[in-house]
């Protein structure tokens, strides 16, 4: 069987590698040669396959996210959409919310004073929770938290 001659001029390493002698020539057979070049070429096509396996993960991991992105803020915006449509108030409860939060201002309009003079509330008689007198006590705060206790 014929081996395959493999040559190699060192020149100035030489005497480094092969000090006892004076040419570096060896010969390998073919079997062992073509075995080598099968095992090279097999490592060089598995490197190449996990490179590109690395490159399309990267990549899907990439669009994965930007997809999350958009659907968040999709869901933000459906959400938010939501609530501007159903909890809303009208206009009148939109005009009592911003009457309570001024600061500094007297109930002049008759509407308004029937809903902040907690002395002109008609209680109905048949209302079986708690009677409260204000400013409030301990034993008006207790009846309160027993009645919510009740569930009255």
């Amino acid at each position: 069987m014929p081996g395959i001659v493999v040559r190699a001029q060192f020149s100035e390493l030489q005497s480094v590698f092969f000090p006892c002698q004076h040419s570096a020539s060896f010969s390998v057979p073919a079997a062992t040669a073509m075995r080598a070049a099968l095992l090279i070429q097999r490592w060089y096509r598995q490197y190449v396959a996990r490179l590109e396996m690395r490159r399309r993960c990267t990549w899907n991991i990439f669009q994965s996210m930007e997809y999350a992105g958009e659907q968040n803020q999709i869901k933000l915006y459906k959400f938010f959409s939501y609530l501007m449509d159903h909890f809303t108030p009208a206009s009148s409860e939109r005009n009592l919310i911003a009457h309570i939060f001024r600061e500094n201002e007297v109930c002049r309009d008759a509407e308004w004073e029937r809903y902040f003079n907690y002395k002109n509330i008609e209680v109905p008689e048949f209302y079986s929770g708690p009677h409260l007198n204000f400013p409030l006590t301990a034993t008006n705060a207790t009846e309160l938290v027993e009645a919510f206790r009740t569930k009255q």
